[in-house]
């Protein structure tokens, strides 16, 4: 065998054991990751050495984040293996070996399932005792040293208080992401708590509301024709927790001539999303300040490597344990927001989604 890929299919097989995976891989001294995608940050060649672990490259978002990343990990002379796992679990498990067998110091790792991802993070905690940042997702382990994820109840609120300001009250629906996933709850929870009062008093009606086990557009263009033809068309309003699924259900509002009539939001401003907001038929989507996140990451691997506490603003509990964190603020982007949204960030460029530069 030459290639770390060709000893991961080994240990897949169950032809050599994980112990012996990485004591092979140790002696290869490898250079570079050979698991799917990878980079080496080019300075401080002898600086601390940190791994991160993506799902996947294939969502608009993560090659953002991983760009925000590598540029503080660069000014604070980091070096870095970035990896995706292409959405499959035990891809993200295999390259995180290869990674340890590298001499990672710190892994910051965004689960490609988040029970999976705890039974990875308690192996390498337990392999290795290297500091484990989650990113994005909190994974429910008390191997994690620190999470920087989004404040996903402002999420929510931000998009009830902005639907309560343009919508019309009748019937609602609300379209939300996997239930065992926090993002999903939190979001989903944060909007009720604002919307609530006017359940309470009869004004809103929700006469759709699924969990979904993906966050599949798909899934929510059945949800959503499923409650058109219910309610014959009359729905007023939808909160989509993210923005595959807005675009989901958008397309079945779509199907009956309803876009552009009645209000939907998403979350993470896609170039669609952000397209559908110029056409008028999304009222608007949530972005969190991702390129702070991608810092945090960095800025927290960095401390806890020295032995550093880094910076904090909130905590959860884990098993007993207060594992600290940063939650990262979000923001309206609507038509009227957009050119200024696109001014303070990368994220979208004006000609893409229809507004002149």
């Amino acid at each position: 065998m030459s290639d770390l890929f060709s000893l991961a299919k080994m240990m897949a097989e169950g032809r050599i054991s994980r112990r012996g995976f990485m004591k092979t891989a140790a002696a290869y001294g490898a250079a570079s990751a050979t698991l799917g995608s990878s980079a080496f940050s080019a300075r401080a060649a002898d600086g601390p050495l940190v791994g991160f672990s993506f799902p996947s490259f294939d969502a608009f978002r993560w090659p953002h984040d991983r760009h925000y990343f590598e540029m503080r990990a660069n000014e604070l002379g980091l070096r870095y293996i970035i990896q995706g796992a292409n959405e499959d679990v035990s891809t993200q498990d295999s390259q995180i070996d290869a990674m340890l067998s590298q001499g990672i110091q710190a892994l910051i790792i965004i689960p490609v399932n988040v029970e999976a991802g705890a039974k990875i993070v308690e192996r390498v905690k337990s392999d290795s005792n290297i500091p484990i940042i989650s990113y994005n997702y909190v994974i429910p382990s008390a191997a994690i040293d620190y999470w920087a994820g989004r404040d996903n109840y402002l999420v929510g609120e931000l998009q009830a208080k902005q639907a309560l300001k343009e919508a019309k009250k009748g019937n609602w629906a609300i379209v939300s992401g996997p239930e065992g996933i926090d993002v999903a709850r939190q979001k989903t929870e944060g909007a009720l708590r604002v919307l609530q009062p006017f359940i309470d008093s009869g004004e809103i009606k929700i006469v759709s509301h699924q969990w979904h086990d993906n966050w599949r557009p798909e899934s929510a263009l059945k949800q959503m024709e499923d409650a058109l033809t219910a309610n014959n068309n009359d729905i007023q309003a939808v909160v989509a927790n993210e923005e595959g699924l807005a675009l989901g259900a958008l397309k079945a509002l779509t199907e009956e001539g309803l876009n552009g009539k009645v209000w939907i939001c998403g979350e993470d401003v896609w170039p669609e999303g952000a397209r559908a907001i110029v056409k008028g038929d999304m009222a608007m989507s949530a972005w969190t300040d991702l390129i702070q996140m991608g810092r945090v990451a960095a800025e927290a691997a960095h401390a806890l490597i020295k032995g550093e506490t880094p910076q904090s603003n909130d905590s959860i509990d884990v098993g007993g344990k207060k594992i600290p964190g940063m939650r990262i603020q979000s923001r309206v982007v609507n038509r009227e927001s957009l050119p200024e949204f696109l001014k303070l960030t990368d994220w979208l460029k004006p000609e893409d989604i229809g507004l002149k530069g």
